[in-house]
């Protein structure tokens, strides 16, 4: 039950919740710019079995809109700033002697009880010099067997969310302003001024996620990274 209601919280959170915030201006502008009569004339036209056939679609496609979402926070955002699948994130900047995110003796604690309890080995700090390609390959293996152990630690789990709920709001900018602003243009031309200003703001502070992004997303994955090898730490 553990693991069903951890996934379903980060599942809402980190991924529907997101998703929710930014597809709103582009469903309104959408409600608004087709007009009452449209829906009045589509409800009347259509059967009730037709009904459900367009919800159930309409559920499948915001399914679908999810997933996307959330691959592009995975793909476009976090790339942008970690790199290439993650290879700089700072679970695995931690591990090694090249990091400057913690200190040089946590970050031989650490490795030391990875490798006490696993078959985990790491790069010296000639070698991580010599081959730091390879050094950087070992240090995210181990990572892997570190978020394995500590599993659903309910810090953990927390900041987890926290980046997942950012990383994949920020993916949702095109849409979101895209949307805010047809909304923000809409209402100028009715002379709708608090209506108007409300879709900019929801424009502006999209942007400022995107441009900050990096600021961000690096707060957030170290506060996580953190709290990851904390719990490890504490794990018997």
């Amino acid at each position: 039950m553990d693991k069903i209601k951890w996934w379903d919280e980060y599942e809402i959170k980190a991924r529907y919740i997101p998703t929710f915030l930014s597809v709103i201006p582009i469903v309104h502008f959408s409600i608004v710019f087709f007009g009452g009569i449209f829906w009045d004339e589509l409800l009347e036209s259509i059967s009730w079995m037709l009904v459900i056939a367009n919800l159930s679609l309409s559920s499948i496609v915001m399914l679908a809109l999810v997933q996307f979402q959330c691959s592009l926070g995975k793909i476009w955002i976090e790339e942008s700033v970690f790199g290439k699948g993650g290879e700089r994130f700072p679970t695995t900047d931690m591990l090694l002697y090249s990091g400057r995110l913690i200190s040089k003796q946590r970050k031989e604690q650490l490795r030391c009880r990875i490798s006490d309890i696993t078959v985990y080995t790491f790069s010296t700090e000639e070698e991580e010099y010599a081959d730091p390609s390879n050094a950087r390959l070992q240090a995210r293996e181990a990572v892997g067997h570190v978020r394995a152990k500590v599993g659903h630690g309910i810090m953990t789990i927390q900041y987890n969310i926290r980046y997942g709920f950012y990383r994949n709001l920020i993916a949702g900018v095109v849409w979101a302003t895209a949307g805010a602003i047809g909304c923000s243009i809409m209402y100028f031309l009715e002379s709708r001024w608090k209506p108007m200003s409300l879709f900019i703001a929801y424009a502006i502070i999209f942007l400022a996620l995107y441009q900050f992004k990096r600021p961000i997303l690096e707060r957030l994955a170290y506060s996580y990274a953190d709290t990851l090898f904390n719990e490890y730490s504490n794990c018997t």
